[in-house]
């Protein structure tokens, strides 16, 4: 993963409108949550859309660091990269300062041991020079899946976020995750350090963040290149190109006719799911590119890249010729319609059919599965089956829903007694009642919502005699750790309730070199235990192979004694009530090499086990199979930019060709043998897998990899590695722990953020539990400078930040504020994790100038002085749609208490504030709404709509407290003062266009428009005037455009730009301007 983090361009944001206290300099916000902070970016494995903290709160989940036009500031947003605030260890080798908690420690060894060695041969195998500055690298256990980043912001840094590989996932194929992450981070930073001379001069002015490729390289190559190398580099099957699980994803979009664009799979493209595409299209047009010019074409890319000639592109324009075309001679849109062609090529798939099927090359005589019958069609996360009923978790709605089969099978079984009916009836009868007959026939009934749910809930195990669910769900625990739990669901009560925390398997627990026995070093990954016998099922990886495994009562491991398969799932096994122990089967999903995944079938009869697989794959593929009962499998199938079919799949046709093959499927016997005995006939002619662990040319010499059985006689155990990691003492030295690693190294940033310009010192240590900024600028609005300084320090649930800043606000005349604040957050995440609740305390101390003269800014002088102190509390549910334009939906809640007064005890008092925010896609998909309010109950303290004061007597001094509302910038000009303060909003998307239009520029790059929304609503206030309630109300417009420059990986930046015009219907208190029209742009990664 390259971390580019969230790019924020509020340039021009509030346009038109400066609140007065909002606009402070990197204002105080709570602690960010590390989990949806992290899903703010793409990951190895990326999904486009998780958990999303709505920005609409009223703060942003990043220091604002802004950046003019292309030379923007690309960071990543602050997420405690570990779960305490202990010391990390310290090892040095001659290139790179690796970092890790004591939990890690073997790990941070073995990577001490070959990091070196690792990147001289990878940048001998790109042939991109060495970098002379040392390498900072962090091992991170905060994860629960495996992941990585690398990143430019604040300074150079790879981060390893360290688990076992899912079995499930693209990153299955990673045997020795530690060494598989770290090379492909280890890519990025190589290729993103290619820069020229005077782009080095640049980067060391301004900070590693500096660099041309950002603007240069799509994303698909800066990810791609990185797939490629995992890949390509040592050839032992590890790699997403190896693994056709992983590439299924790219198939099943050819079979669809999917035609995407460069830019497409770069991040143009944002369905959920989208950001896999520049790993897998990217990895594979690398590929093709070295296959068809040669391994050098990829160097000669990244330094034309370095040089950053922004108007030449990588595609070029009209004018101009891109570095690509430069390089390979090929214009640019006939080369990836050759690599399209050649993907092709590569498949053993045919285009999609009239009839929807996919043929596989030289099977078309079998015979297709029946069409299965669609139950429900969405986003579709777990799945699972029991007791005549199907549940699954619909993402888009947040809930686990359960839908009754029995209505279906009662429906079948009236059809024909309805079509000797429908014969009977006259034509008028049957023209009438036609329509109730097939929703009778064909429409399932609706699924029923049994409690909210999220995408951590992983697995769904129906328990016929507990008569409920038992759920594998991931949770957060108070250090922000992801931990995967038991719940259990019981259907009669309709109760949730947590059982206990799940055993994590071991990083390399795939690794040959660990199995020297079945018992212990194997980890049974989604395990099931079979209630009549005992025995457990599920999957183990072996080297780069997932396998279907059991777990014996004696505590043995034994495997199926089938070749690797890319099998990604193993379902809950099924038993008739009228079957015996020694008789049970399961649904598999296989994927053959350049195909779709289909349906397998593992059953036990009697006790002898068949394996039957079928012979050709639908449309969609066969995903997470569950038998619901004897006769039907439900199962999912992909369609479309991220959605899935919900199918009923009747097998009651073809199940007997489980135990002799037939047109269907293709089966035979199978046995169960230990992992050793496995790996000895499938696996090598034993090689050490982990050559990379040893630097000596001997290991490095070693066999490849290659699936042929091997004479029993060789062998009888499995040959061991010469040593687990070698460190020589003399390159590799352990240093004195530290607690806050490289957090000095600083960006130095052009910042702009609403009426400010200026530049921006921002560092960040390498945990990211401490982070510090300063800035100095200037406000055009109000013409005088601005100065911050801020400081932040994260452990677990808890956050505190101190910021000292001076600035000018925007008032008649201008005023100054110089201020010193602090605050305590707490934040706790629950399940499902779009759930959260926090408090915090904060308190601000401020000198007041009521007048801030041109010339003045080293001449204080403070007409008076302000504090405020309060506390306030938070429930947060909002969350990002699933489906464009991804709108929040869910509800937040706020409530604070405030005290606040100043130097003369005439003024001040206390404040209670409170808002309900509902997300823009909660109501019917397309509307949201807000309410705040503020009340002063004993006085002291006065609102307006865009200003908050001390009152006393009739007199008043500016508040240092910030606004508990939104500024209304239709009535900034009314300057009447209420001691309450009542403001609320609805808006509703009339519609949303999905355009993705390409306006091709003479030069490059070019711009593209995403999607265009329009907004409409209406706003007021409720106030008191003259000692009468009086109101304020105003109807907008808005006009919202996404838009991306495609300039490298900038194409995947939402350049979000805002057109608003409001009428305000109370013009006299609007300084006799009833029209306001606004300009916001504002970015996202």
């Amino acid at each position: 993963m390259l971390n580019l983090g969230m790019l924020v361009l509020k340039a021009i944001n509030e346009f038109f409108c400066n609140n007065s206290l909002e606009n402070k300099l990197f204002p105080l916000k709570p602690a960010c949550n590390a989990r949806a902070s992290h899903n703010c970016v793409h990951n190895m494995h990326s999904h486009k859309i998780c958990t999303h903290k709505s920005h609409n709160k009223g703060f942003y989940n990043l220091r604002v660091i802004i950046a003019l036009f292309f030379f923007s500031a690309f960071v990543q947003t602050q997420a405690q990269l570990l779960p305490s605030i202990k010391p990390v260890l310290h090892f040095r080798t001659d290139c790179f300062d690796i970092y890790a908690p004591q939990s890690l420690e073997a790990d941070a060894k073995r990577l001490a041991g070959f990091a070196d060695n690792t990147y001289g041969e990878l940048c001998e195998f790109l042939g991109l020079g060495l970098e002379t500055k040392r390498i900072p690298v962090l091992l991170s256990d905060i994860e629960y899946s495996l992941n990585g980043f690398s990143t430019l912001f604040p300074s150079n840094r790879i981060v390893l976020l360290l688990s076992a590989a899912d079995p499930r996932d693209q990153l299955a194929t990673f045997e020795d995750e530690l060494y598989s992450v770290f090379l492909h981070e280890l890519v990025h930073y190589v290729t993103l350090n290619e820069r020229s001379l005077a782009w080095r001069v640049l980067a060391w002015l301004g900070g590693d963040w500096i660099a041309p490729e950002i603007y240069m390289m799509p994303q698909a190559i800066v990810e791609g290149t990185a797939v490629w190398v995992e890949s390509r580099f040592k050839e032992n099957n590890s790699g997403r190109l190896n693994d056709p699980a992983a590439m299924e994803f790219v198939r099943l979009e050819r079979a669809r006719r999917e035609n995407r664009s460069l830019w497409d799979v770069s991040g143009l493209e944002d369905f959920y799911g989208a950001g896999s595409l520049p790993y897998l299209y990217g990895g594979l047009f690398v590929d093709y590119l070295s296959e068809r010019f040669g391994k050098s074409i990829v160097a000669r890319l990244w330094q034309s890249g370095g040089r950053g000639n922004i108007y030449q592109g990588f595609v070029g324009g009209i004018l101009v010729k891109g570095i690509l075309e430069r390089e390979t001679g090929i214009e640019f849109d006939q080369l990836w319609q050759d690599f399209l062609a050649w993907v092709d090529e590569e498949s053993d798939l045919e285009m999609q059919g009239e009839q929807g099927e996919i043929d596989e090359i030289g099977e078309n005589s079998a015979a297709e599965l029946p069409e299965g019958q669609e139950l429900f069609s969405g986003y579709i996360g777990a799945l699972g089956a029991g007791g005549g009923k199907v549940y699954f978790v619909d993402l888009e709605r947040h809930g686990l829903y359960q839908l009754s089969l029995v209505d279906l099978e009662e429906n079948s079984e009236r059809q024909p007694d309805l079509e000797k009916e429908k014969e009977e009836k006259s034509e008028v009868a049957e023209k009438q009642d036609k329509q109730e007959m097939l929703e009778r026939l064909n429409k399932p009934k609706r699924p029923e919502r049994l409690f909210a749910a999220d995408q951590m809930l992983r697995n769904i195990y129906c328990d016929v005699n507990f008569g409920g669910l038992e759920l594998d769900w991931n949770r957060i625990n108070p250090q922000n750790q992801l931990i995967p739990a038991r719940y259990l669901y019981d259907l009669s009560e309709h109760k949730l309730s947590y059982e206990k925390d799940l055993p994590q398997a071991k990083i390399g627990e795939a690794l040959f070199e660990t199995h020297s026995s079945s018992k212990e070093e194997i980890f049974l990954h989604d395990s099931w235990q079979d209630p009549l016998t005992s025995i457990e099922y599920g999957l183990v990886r072996l080297g780069t192979a997932v396998l279907p495994a059991r777990r014996l009562a004696n505590m043995e491991i034994e495997v199926a004694d089938i070749p690797d398969s890319a099998i990604r799932w193993l379902s809950q096994g099924f038993r008739d009530n009228s079957e015996s122990s020694d008789s049970i089967c399961f649904a598999l999903s296989l994927v053959p090499d350049n195909g779709l995944s289909r349906l397998a079938i593992l059953e036990q009869d009697n006790g002898l086990w068949r394996f039957a697989i079928a012979r050709k794959s639908p449309l969609g593929g066969v995903h997470m199979p569950v038998f619901a009962d004897a006769s039907h499998i439900v199962y999912k199938a992909s369609s479309e930019n991220g959605q899935s079919s919900l199918l009923l799949l009747d097998i009651s046709s073809f199940r007997n060709e489980i135990e002799t093959p037939g047109r269907f499927l293709d089966s035979e016997f199978l046995n169960w043998i230990s992992p050793t005995e496995w790996i000895e006939s499938y696996s090598l002619k034993m090689k050490n897998q982990s050559a990379h662990l040893d630097s000596t040319e001997e290991a490095q010499s070693q066999p490849e990899l290659s699936k042929v059985e091997q004479p029993r006689q060789e062998t009888n155990k499995l040959a061991q590695p010469e040593k687990e990691f070698s460190l020589e003492p003399c390159s590799t030295t352990q240093k004195r722990s530290m607690l806050f690693p490289e957090s000095f190294e600083t960006s130095r940033i052009p910042y702009a953020y609403g009426t400010l310009l200026g530049i921006g010192f921002i560092a960040m240590d390498l945990t990211e539990r401490l982070s510090w900024s300063a800035f100095v600028g200037w406000d055009w609005l109000i013409a005088r400078p601005a100065s911050s300084i801020d400081l932040s320090l994260s452990a677990g649930a808890w956050r505190f930040e101190i910021c000292a800043w001076d600035q000018g606000i925007f008032a008649f005349p201008v005023a100054r504020i110089s201020a010193l604040e602090g605050a305590l957050d707490w934040e706790h995440t629950l399940v499902p994790t779009f759930r959260s609740i926090s408090a915090g305390i904060h308190a601000r101390y401020g000198a007041v100038q009521n007048k801030y003269e041109e010339q003045g800014l080293f001449h204080q002088s403070p007409d008076y002085f302000a504090w405020v102190a309060g506390t306030g509390v938070e429930f947060d549910s909002l969350s990002s749609s699933y489906r464009p334009p991804y709108d929040p939906s869910g509800i937040s809640l706020k409530g604070g208490i405030e005290y606040e007064g100043a130097n003369s005890l005439k003024f001040g008092g206390v404040s209670l504030s409170g808002s309900i925010y509902l997300g823009e896609s909660t109501i019917a998909g397309r509307i949201g709404a807000s309410i705040y309010g503020a009340w002063a109950p004993t006085g002291g303290v006065a609102f307006s709509p865009a200003t908050r004061y001390l009152e006393y007597a009739g007199d008043h001094e500016l508040s240092v407290a910030d606004l508990p509302y939104p500024a209304y910038k239709e009535y900034q000009a009314c300057s009447e003062l209420s001691a309450w303060y009542l403001y609320g909003e609805i808006k509703a998307r009339l519609f949303s266009l999905e355009l993705n239009w390409i306006m091709s520029n003479l030069f490059a790059p070019s711009l593209a428009l995403r999607r265009i929304s329009m907004i409409s609503g209406l706003r007021g206030a409720g106030l008191e005037i003259d000692n009468a309630p009086y109101l304020l109300s105003s109807a907008f417009l808005q006009a919202k455009f996404d838009c991306a420059f495609l300039s490298g990986v900038v194409a995947a930046t939402h350049l979000k730009f805002t057109l608003e015009a409001a009428w305000a219907f109370q013009a006299d208190k609007a300084g006799g301007e009833p029209f306001c029209f606004s300009v916001g742009l504002s970015g996202q990664f």
